[in-house]
């Protein structure tokens, strides 16, 4: 598969707010909604061939009548745009790849946004004479009758691109995450498994000393940072549990496992247990595709005793923890929300195998998995795949065949990104 034949129309934002702007009288001007920008790229994956991008048009306080917004291509803009980004190279989409007509909005009488308008591209797919080494834009200019149109986005670049293998990642701060799989019995149990994500650290500093990547506070768990450890150092923190359900703890982490802020790493850990492992289950942990360290999974009681944890269960009724409920799997949350992941995090998976160092350093895996060419599936295998891509609301799609999908306690801050960098 060619990747340099991938196209990208990915949500993208590179100018302020346009409904936050300070620099402009606000007024009661029509404006984009308030996830939009002057420059817009819309996400989809390759080998697309038609794809909608839908948005809205607002006001600062209701119309007091039906109030008539148009759009129209200004291709005379085109020059505007290479000014504005220094490019010079860039190209006016052609008129075969998207369709204005009929395309218009209405604010009704006594309110303040649109329904939802829809902007068409067609033809997208290879070989519809599209040269996917090059960048196409399509400015489109906003115009209404009765009420001025907020200066910053009277005109729209729609950008056409190549494709980055991940395009959007949610902001994880002061948020978390959590998929309802109860009786998820995929999940339950489990000897065998992988867990890996894309992060990007903005810091080491939260309400506390403790950045959560994802798992269960007190029984599986990949963190940033603890007491007596650095603050930006990994850790992967487990209990096990004697005989009579009293839990001891412990922990693997090494110093090169520290990471620098604001830069993007993928991280996987592979478990091994098993019945047979009475010596516990094999942990490594790689970042980058690097093995950083490994261990066995045990824990010592205070007689000197080992015990061993050789599975975990997962399958956990998801609660708030509150009135001693149990612990729960979390995406940037253990314990309490002072212990948000202060970054921003896509391509969290979790299989019910250990990945082998080569899988984990095979070509693209650290950015995008691709489903069988044959059945248009992932492996039942996969048992969550929550790609980050969703670019609004605070709901992540589960592109495993089972469905998980994620809840974030709040709408996700999305960020545009376009990985890997070159």
């Amino acid at each position: 598969m060619n990747m340099k034949n991938r196209i990208s129309i990915a949500l993208l934002s590179l100018l302020s707010l346009v409904a936050c702007n300070d620099d402009e009288n606000f007024e009661n001007k029509v404006y984009i909604d308030c996830d939009i920008r002057n420059e817009v790229r819309v996400a989809v994956d390759e080998h697309v061939k038609n794809m909608d991008f839908t948005f809205k048009v607002c006001v600062a306080r209701p119309v007091t009548k039906d109030l008539d917004v148009s759009f129209a291509v200004a291709p005379e803009m085109l020059a505007t745009y290479k000014e504005m980004y220094g490019d010079d190279a860039v190209l006016l989409l052609p008129e075969a790849h998207y369709s204005l007509d009929g395309v218009s909005a209405e604010i009704q009488q006594g309110r303040v946004e649109s329904k939802d308008i829809v902007v068409p591209f067609k033809n997208l797919d290879e070989g519809q004479g599209l040269d996917y080494t090059k960048k196409y834009v399509l400015p489109v200019n906003i115009n209404s009758d009765g009420v001025d149109v907020l200066s910053s986005v009277k005109t729209v670049y729609f950008v056409i691109m190549k494709a980055a293998l991940v395009n959007v990642a949610a902001d994880m701060y002061e948020n978390r995450a959590w998929p309802v799989w109860d009786n998820f019995t995929e999940v339950q149990d489990m000897e065998h498994f992988t867990m890996e994500a894309l992060i990007n650290p903005r810091g080491f500093t939260n309400k506390s000393y403790i950045n959560t990547i994802m798992g269960i506070e007190d029984d599986f768990l990949i963190r940033v940072g603890d007491a007596g450890l650095a603050t930006n150092q990994i850790q992967i923190a487990f209990a096990c549990q004697d005989a009579d359900k009293k839990t001891y703890r412990n922990h693997f982490t090494d110093p090169t496992m520290q990471l620098k802020a604001d830069t993007w790493y993928h991280i996987a850990l592979t478990f091994d247990g098993g019945e047979d492992k009475t010596d516990g289950a094999d942990i490594k942990f790689y970042i980058n595709g690097k093995l950083k360290i490994q261990g066995k999974s045990t824990a010592t009681d205070a007689d000197g005793n080992v015990m061993v944890k050789n599975k975990v269960n997962f399958m956990v009724e998801h609660s708030e923890e509150d009135n001693n409920k149990p612990r729960c799997f979390w995406l940037g949350y253990s314990y309490d929300k002072d212990r948000s992941f202060n970054g921003l995090m896509a391509e969290v998976r979790m299989w019910s195998r250990a990945l082998s160092e080569e899988e984990i350093n095979a070509p693209s895996h650290f950015y995008k998995l691709y489903p069988d060419e044959a059945t248009g599936r992932f492996p039942e295998d996969l048992v969550a795949y929550w790609k980050f891509d969703d670019a609004k609301g605070k709901t992540v799609k589960d592109w495993s065949i089972y469905g998980n999908d994620l809840t974030g306690n709040q709408n996700f801050v999305w960020y545009p990104v376009s990985l890997p960098i070159e």
